[in-house]
């Protein structure tokens, strides 16, 4: 599937690469930037596709979700969990995908979303380098580094 994770503290939030369909594997990248945030998505990436244009076009309402998204915003960490209505995160940091609980002990253990997502690599056979980072450095300023 994938692993993606963030850290509120880091305005970090970072994603493996890898995409499957029908056996083939191929990279994309995950993370997408808004005006407000930095976000990606986990699950079918067709599914995950048509969410995250929905989401930048503005058109949520016309949308069926069965996906898990995680936001990072200056408020926090927020997750979309197969509907509209972002949960917040309480704790600093999170993850989901198939990977998650890989980056979230990793995160733990004091390492950086992107670092964590790389451990998550190493282990869970669905996720793969390379990692994609996005920063959220200002309230309203994203960065970008890979």
């Amino acid at each position: 599937m994938t692993t993606i994770a963030a850290c509120f503290s880091k305005r970090e939030i970072a994603a493996d690469s890898m995409v499957t369909l029908e056996g083939a594997c191929y990279s994309v990248n995950k993370l997408r930037k808004g005006a407000l945030s930095v976000y990606g998505a986990a699950g079918e990436w067709d599914a995950c596709l048509k969410f995250l244009q929905a989401i930048e076009s503005g058109k949520l309402e016309e949308l069926e979700i069965d996906v898990t998204l995680l936001e990072l915003r200056k408020d926090g960490l927020w997750v979309y969990e197969s509907c509209l209505l972002p949960s917040k995160i309480k704790d600093d940091f999170y993850a989901i995908g198939s990977g998650a609980p890989y980056a979230i002990a990793a995160m733990r253990l004091g390492c950086t979303p992107s670092e964590a997502v790389a451990i998550a690599c190493e282990f869970d056979p669905a996720s793969r380098l390379p990692v994609d980072t996005l920063y959220l450095n200002k309230p309203y300023t994203v960065a970008a580094k890979r």
